[in-house]
């Protein structure tokens, strides 16, 4: 199943005793754990993670009757899939016995490699993905605002997404901080008090591409972060620029601005100012020489092993930039 189909199924009290929750996106598959969790006694409870995994210990928890609580909860996380003899061992103590719970969350995205995890669950399994757009991330962060009874606007919540560069594990730790501040929180609470961990979030640092700005500082910030990667780095302009075509296309074609229906989501006033300015400075061509430019450098980055990739990589932003300032409209 599908988040929705969870949400639905939450609702129910009647909750499956034993769940799987997998996919690519981290954030998702922790909170719905936890929200699951919740539906049950915590008095008895054997937490696992990663490589605290012990199978004999995880089957006696759930074969021991407890003398002072509802139920067993056995709640594994991991980043490696169980062998399946062992899930049908945990699986069918839970089916036996209905006091027996059993949680397994698996941070393994790929789904033809878990495939035998999920297949042992039945239809007792949800299957997470990223946000497609802001817009779906910031519902998702509403949700969890309105559990620590945070009175946030929407505004605030796209600011608090773009400066933590769309992390929703470090918006979520934003949050928890904020509530701690303040129960109403608008966007300029949130400009005072939230520092990205880059010092710079991605969309400030795609507008200083556009703008001809200098961008070696925060360029040379990113680098400092051991989780950044050149490839994921092009990818997102790749997004950020085929967002702004799509506008652009949709506006050609239409002779009018919906952003809803050419991004799929409507954005604050704010930024959908920004969106529709940035659009309308580029022409078709333009967005094809970027498009290709992108596309080298991702090719090259993927391709040539003997390549000094952070340099390469500043000097195709710094191409970029050229290629904009001498093609923009405005």
């Amino acid at each position: 199943m599908y988040r929705k189909e969870l949400e639905t199924k939450l609702a129910n009290p009647n909750f499956p005793n034993y769940f799987l929750l997998f996919g690519g996106d981290d954030y998702q598959i922790e909170f719905y754990a936890k929200e699951i969790l919740s539906k049950f006694d915590q008095d008895n409870v054997l937490n696992l993670y990663f490589d605290e995994y012990d199978f004999a210990k995880a089957k006696d928890h759930l074969e021991q009757p407890s003398l002072f609580a509802d139920c067993n909860i056995l709640h594994i996380k991991s980043d490696k899939k169980i062998p399946s003899k062992e899930l049908k061992v945990f699986i069918d103590l839970c089916k036996k016995n209905s006091n027996n719970i059993f949680i397994f969350e698996l941070y393994e995205g790929d789904a033809k490699s878990v495939f035998d995890n999920q297949k042992a669950f039945g239809e007792n399994f949800v299957r997470f993905f990223p946000p497609s757009n802001p817009s779906e991330a910031v519902n998702l962060l509403q949700i969890y605002a309105d559990k620590l009874n945070l009175n946030i606007t929407k505004s605030a919540l796209f600011t608090l997404y773009s400066i933590e560069n769309e992390s929703m594990i470090l918006c979520a730790a934003e949050l928890n901080k904020l509530s701690k501040i303040s129960q109403d929180i608008d966007e300029n609470l949130v400009k005072k008090t939230v520092f990205s961990l880059h010092g710079i979030s991605f969309d400030a640092f795609f507008d200083k591409i556009i703008e001809s700005k200098n961008i070696k500082d925060d360029y040379f910030g990113y680098l400092n972060d051991l989780n950044f990667s050149e490839i994921l780095f092009i990818n997102s302009l790749y997004k950020a620029f085929f967002r702004l075509f799509k506008i652009n296309t949709y506006a050609k074609i239409n002779s009018k601005f919906d952003l809803k229906e050419a991004i799929g989501y409507a954005p604050p006033p704010n930024i959908a100012t920004k969106l529709k300015t940035q659009a309308l400075s580029f022409n078709t061509n333009i967005f094809l020489e970027i498009f290709k430019l992108l596309n080298e450098a991702e090719f090259e980055l993927k391709t040539k092993t003997n390549l000094e990739k952070e340099s390469y990589l500043l000097s195709s932003l710094l191409n970029l930039q050229d290629l904009i300032a001498k093609n923009r409209k405005n």
